[in-house]
């Protein structure tokens, strides 16, 4: 078996988002909302704007999102098909398509699978958040039924027998938003501690399908809280993904759907403030997304430091180094590159900072690399899914990295065992 995966994309429609939170944490100082949301090649630029591709692009999203989560995977596989490629712009996109034959062709490989890992985001607002508003409500769960409605996609993808997609899904929690009870029976109803490959891609128990856990700071979710009952709640999650090998990820670049005021968020998404986690949960098997990429104009590298890095063609941002010495320090740190797959340039920086370093740490560094897409969510900067995986295949990365990133490292991450079919005695076959 030679599975390719995307470890990290999101499905969802618009009834699971949580708008009235998102334009909360749009009520605060003008300093922060600028510090916090304005950027140079993020989504809204003025690049964009100007040349009138902004709302085409935040079009093309919103139809993404408007599909049921079924009729979305189908949409992506026949995208790789290249059942929606357009003659006007062959730059975008391979001269063939990648999957054909019931298979994935990419660079000198071919894949018989393709994994992927749906992130569910837990939307669930905190009873204090809604108590503000004028029509004050009891905090309900949004994270189960969106889970429940995954579920039943999943299902559906499957009743297809010639699909090539096998997913391995990320149930989403924000402990600050339900009690402790909910999250221990969350996490036990829904989360797979087998690890064990689907056997022809169908699923074996009815909702425990998620094979590890999404964190999502900038919705509120602080990875070490001064509330001793808060950090209860935390400390039973990481105990619960460290007792059972079950891994994380997490959002790691300064920009995304925001619940909270972009100061705190900020705060909770900084690599750094992970470093109290690690300290007492070494083991903890963790993806900080997006390597940390930071967007903001409030970057604390320092404006001389990011300047040097650009002439030197070097990544930039404070993020993006604290991430690269975790990995080296902890041996179960990861990160991906989704969303920041987009630029073309990542791919550039990303290699000259490689050959910066000694042989140890750079093989390190590209054990630790996942590739992720962040789709629905990278319409906002590529035109397609499809386009997407042109971008990442057109870039200077070795066959060899791109490899590891696609196959060998999310394997590794996942903890992925296939199910070995046990043998038949010797006198059962003669019987036979």
């Amino acid at each position: 078996m030679n599975p390719f995966f995307d470890i990290h994309f999101h499905v969802m429609t618009f009834k699971e988002p949580n708008l009235a939170a998102f334009f909360s944490s749009l009520d605060t100082s003008a300093a922060s909302f600028l510090q916090g949301n304005i950027t140079k090649d993020y989504i809204i630029t003025l690049n964009s704007i100007f040349k009138g591709q902004f709302l085409s692009q935040v079009e093309n999203t919103l139809t993404a999102f408007s599909r049921p989560i079924d009729e979305t995977f189908k949409m992506m596989e026949d995208d790789l098909k290249g059942k929606y490629r357009r003659e006007s712009n062959k730059a975008d996109y391979p001269s063939v398509p990648y999957l054909r034959d019931k298979k994935l062709y990419f660079r000198d490989q071919v894949y018989d699978r393709i994994f992927l890992s749906p992130l569910l985001m837990d939307f669930s607002q905190t009873q204090s958040t809604i108590d503000k508003l004028y029509y004050s409500f009891t905090a309900f769960d949004k994270i189960t039924p969106y889970a429940l409605d995954t579920i039943s996609a999943i299902n559906k993808y499957y009743e297809n027998d010639d699909g090539i997609f096998e997913f391995y899904p990320f149930i989403g929690i924000n402990p600050s938003a339900h009690s402790f009870e909910f999250l221990v029976n969350h996490l036990n109803r829904f989360v797979d501690i087998t690890h064990n490959i689907h056997p022809s891609h169908k699923l074996n128990d009815k909702e425990r399908i998620f094979f590890g856990v999404k964190l999502y700071p900038p919705l509120g979710f602080d990875p070490w809280p001064q509330d001793s009952q808060e950090l209860k709640k935390v400390r039973y999650l990481y105990d619960f993904c460290s007792k059972n090998r079950v891994p994380i990820i997490t959002h790691c670049d300064d920009q995304g759907f925001k619940g909270i005021d972009p100061t705190q968020a900020r705060k909770f998404t900084d690599p750094a403030t992970w470093k109290t986690v690690l300290e007492n949960y070494p083991s903890l098997i963790i993806d900080f997304a997006h390597v940390g990429r930071e967007y903001a104009i409030n970057s604390k590298i320092g404006l001389l430091d990011n300047v040097q890095a650009r002439i030197k063609k070097l990544p930039t941002g404070e993020w993006f180094y604290t991430l690269m010495d975790m990995i080296k320090e902890y041996d179960n740190v990861y990160t991906d590159i989704s969303f920041t797959g987009c630029y073309k340039d990542f791919y550039i920086t990303f290699l000259n900072y490689l050959d910066l370093l000694n042989e140890n740490d750079r093989e390190r560094i590209e054990s630790r690399i996942l590739f992720g897409s962040d789709f629905s969510v990278n319409l906002l900067r590529v035109e397609s899914y499809l386009n997407y995986y042109h971008i990442f295949d057109s870039s200077p990365f070795s066959d060899e990295l791109i490899h590891k990133m696609v196959s060998i490292n999310p394997m590794n991450f996942l903890g992925l065992k296939e199910v070995k079919k046990p043998k038949l005695p010797f006198f059962s076959k003669r019987l036979t």
